[in-house]
């Protein structure tokens, strides 16, 4: 696609984009009128305690609200609860009384808390990198089981237990307390996971990561820890306050390679940490959102200048941010919009802990086989999308099942999209130890079409036909929403 085309294309979304925003206008029959929240009751939630739902609500007992306002702050207040995580559905409903005042009763259908997980994941970028560059070996796979309380005690606490063989071996712990006040506002979360690999990536060559491999003994070994003080701020503000612990042990064949995977080249590193992570969330559903914003910021710190000895000291520092907007331009088009960046105050890093483009969710579409390395880079996406299917509830026959007959399981779920998107980034400051890294310093355009799958318990799936300005294009697969 010619670079006007690219332009053109992406007008055409902005102009689709201004349709949008569309007035709204108040009914007469409605302008003027108030209710008034008389009480305000909850039904379904076997274990979860029921402040922890009345925390999710925009509003409260004995609020007095405009009625033109109220099919929003419902609707509004529905997403909070979802997001919460610990429903498959939830529903909001009013009756006016006798004495003109207005009761709402809120439904909820609750998640199963405690199970064992299954785990069985590929230990790559992404799912096609897997199935093209390492021709689907089962080398590259993970197999094991999450332990996971998702509600320990009803008040949304999080226990997660990992035990994880394949090809990273590793097992964890993690706790995580949402509110440890009154209030519900502050809460503390605490992590620590042991891994180790027989093979890791030490560089790149040609934006193709670099393997090394000891099939007879380790050679990476890691232990990580943190601590975080989290602050919720009203409804939709998150900051979290992290002080964290890395050890990285390594075995000594891999200084034959590289210079520059550790800081001094050292064989094992011990550093210490500090994060401050803020986030705003005002989207209608997190796992596949199609109306609101987000917006998150972090200040990150490794190193802190600390070690022992005190020779071995450093410190890395960056910020990275995105913000991203979803519009609803018809009951069926949507539209969004996403750009986030990472600047970093070091122009040197060991290999260990520089991040550029095309690692997690962080890459241009049309370019997953590649990894561009480099100290910052810029990403920004614009996608259009049309809902071919939306069924919200489907009952399942699953009465005869004898585990799967509690209400938990009983509905689910379906929707189908189709989507146009192109993305543009940008990373500079490359590794100067990694070999050709022909992808920094240069724009790179992609852009391509597809069908997206959303359905029970928040599975999304991404079948997609990319495009590059290499000339490149070719399918792909994933499994988290776009932006």
């Amino acid at each position: 696609m010619k670079f006007y085309h690219r332009v053109n294309f992406i007008l055409f979304l902005a102009v689709v984009t201004c349709t949008s925003m569309r007035a709204q206008n108040t009914p007469d029959s409605l302008r003027g009128k108030k209710i008034v929240i008389t009480s305000i009751t909850v039904e379904g939630n076997s274990i979860t305690k029921t402040a922890i739902i009345l925390r999710e609500l925009t509003f409260k007992k004995d609020d007095t609200l405009l009625l033109s306002n109220w099919s929003e702050d419902a609707q509004r207040s529905r997403n909070n609860i979802m997001n919460a995580g610990l429903f498959n559905f939830a529903n909001i409903d009013t009756i006016n009384n006798a004495t003109g005042g207005t009761k709402v009763i809120i439904s909820v259908v609750e998640q199963w808390y405690i199970f064992p997980i299954p785990l069985f994941q590929i230990e790559e970028r992404n799912f096609n990198v897997w199935w093209s560059q390492d021709h689907r070996s089962l080398s590259k796979v993970d197999y094991g089981f999450f332990l996971n309380d998702n509600n320990t005690t009803g008040n949304r606490e999080i226990l997660r237990i990992k035990l994880q063989l394949g090809y990273t071996q590793q097992w964890g712990i993690s706790y995580i307390i949402p509110y440890i006040t009154k209030k519900q506002d502050f809460g503390l979360q605490f992590n620590f996971t042991s891994s180790e690999n027989k093979e890791i990536a030490y560089t790149s060559v040609g934006n193709i990561l670099t393997f090394l491999s000891t099939p007879n003994s380790a050679l990476q070994q890691q232990y990580t820890s943190t601590v975080d003080l989290t602050y919720r701020q009203g409804l939709y503000n998150m900051h979290y306050f992290e002080l964290n612990f890395s050890a990285c042990y390594l075995n000594d064949t891999i200084l034959k390679l590289t210079n520059d995977y550790l800081p001094y080249n050292l064989t094992h590193a011990a550093f210490f940490g500090a994060k401050y992570y803020f986030r705003r969330d005002l989207r209608d559903y997190g796992p596949y959102p199609l109306k609101g914003y987000y917006f998150d910021f972090s200040l990150n710190d490794f190193g802190l200048g600390i070690a022992i000895p005190k020779e071995q000291a450093f410190n890395m520092t960056y910020v990275q941010s995105s913000i991203h907007k979803y519009w609803e331009v018809t009951d069926k088009l949507f539209y969004a919009s996403s750009a986030e960046g990472k600047f970093s105050g070091s122009a040197s890093q060991p290999y260990y802990l520089q991040r550029g483009l095309g690692y997690g969710n962080e890459f241009v579409r049309g370019y997953e086989d590649y990894v561009i390395d480099g100290n910052n880079y810029a990403l920004i996406k614009n996608e259009i999308k049309y809902q071919l299917i939306n069924i919200p509830y489907i009952e399942l026959p699953v009465q005869q099942v004898p585990f799967f007959r509690r209400s938990q399981f009983k509905k689910a779920n379906f929707a189908l999209y189709i989507t146009a998107y192109t993305d543009w980034g940008y990373v500079s400051a490359g590794d100067p130890n990694v070999e050709n890294n022909f992808l920094t310093d240069t724009p790179l355009w992609g852009y391509g079409f597809g069908v997206d799958i959303v359905a029970y318990y928040s599975i999304v799936m991404r079948f997609e036909y990319s495009f590059n300005q290499l000339g490149q294009n070719g399918f792909f697969l994933h499994f988290l929403a776009g932006m």
